[in-house]
């Protein structure tokens, strides 16, 4: 955490771009570059940080040594710097990576603390039900006019970052404006079809290759949910049923960790999601507004969902 802001030699002009706390997925790295990029060609001293640990969807082979801080300068630790947070909006989740009181841009594109930050920062909170928070930033550069001088590897963590948070563009939370995006930046930069297999195949043996972090580098808390158990489990593979070959080990690991868990296999290749639960009360909730049948613990859905859908129709339906 860091501490003593207004200790610190004051500087001008100075912005700090930063994310959640808990963990960094492709969206939230990808805006922290793509919004670093953005200001410095705009003239202003910015920086990228965050302690915060990557998650299985921050592939290698898009990311570059030293592009995200873990750790500011002495010029940027000051009561003058300013923060941007990108792929989060809950106070919750960013206390430990930025002062709330010098917070002046929040984009997001999970709702709930709009009212919140409009107190605060009037419209430079920028929180819309959208696919990926890649789009928002992306419209950001197109108000400045500087798409076309966005960096070639900027552009592909955009590219990872929407068809990541939107499954490959089959989501229910994808809209137009994602697709647009998308499309933009997949023709500036000649991406087709084979380069987003490639994503989704290195995600997967990421993946595979630490499991147990990569399972808990993506856990959502769920605080005095009356349905949800306390953690929310995620992960969007290429090929689910690697991974629920393995859930012996899951199950052992999450057991042993805490009292209550469910998980969410997203599997890009079907289309479809696994959710994996021994709740039975819990099992009844999701086969009821599912329409899903669970067998061993395990139900396959229809269609592909996300945790922030799943939490939004439990929400809806039972509270």
């Amino acid at each position: 955490m860091m501490n003593n802001f207004s200790n610190c030699t004051a500087s001008t002009d100075h912005t700090v771009v930063t994310a959640g706390s808990l963990y960094l997925d492709i969206d939230a790295y990808a805006c922290c570059i793509a919004m670093k990029e953005l200001l410095e060609l705009r003239g202003v001293k910015a920086a990228a940080y965050s302690r915060a640990a990557c998650n299985y969807s921050v592939c290698r082979s898009l990311i570059r040594d030293g592009q995200l801080l873990d750790s500011l300068p002495p010029e940027f630790l000051s009561s003058s710097t300013k923060y941007i947070v990108v792929d989060v909006s809950d106070p919750d989740y960013i206390r430990d990576g930025a002062p709330p009181e010098q917070v002046t841009e929040v984009y997001d594109h999970h709702t709930g603390f709009e009212a919140y930050w409009e107190k605060r920062i009037g419209k430079n909170a920028h929180i819309d039900f959208i696919g990926a928070a890649a789009t928002l930033i992306y419209h950001e550069w197109e108000k400045a006019g500087l798409q076309d001088s966005m960096s070639r590897p900027t552009a592909l963590l955009l590219i990872a970052a929407i068809l990541d948070n939107t499954l490959d563009l089959t989501s229910s939370n994808t809209t137009p404006e994602d697709i647009r995006v998308f499309d933009a930046l997949c023709n500036k930069e000649q991406i087709g079809d084979e380069w987003r297999a490639a994503y989704f195949s290195e995600v997967q043996d990421s993946v595979e290759a630490d499991l147990k972090n990569a399972l808990y580098n993506d856990v959502k808390i769920i605080r005095d949910h009356p349905i949800l158990p306390e953690n929310v489990s995620q992960i969007c593979v290429w090929d689910a049923q690697r991974i629920i070959g393995r859930l012996d080990e899951i199950r052992q690991w999450f057991n042993e960790k805490w009292d209550g868990w469910m998980m969410n296999i997203i599997d890009i290749k079907r289309r479809c999601s696994y959710f994996v639960c021994d709740d039975a009360q819990l099992q009844q909730v999701f086969a009821q507004l599912f329409g899903v049948r669970f067998d061993s613990g395990v139900a396959k859905a229809p269609k592909s969902y996300l945790r922030k859908e799943i939490i939004k129709m439990i929400q809806n339906r039972y509270t």
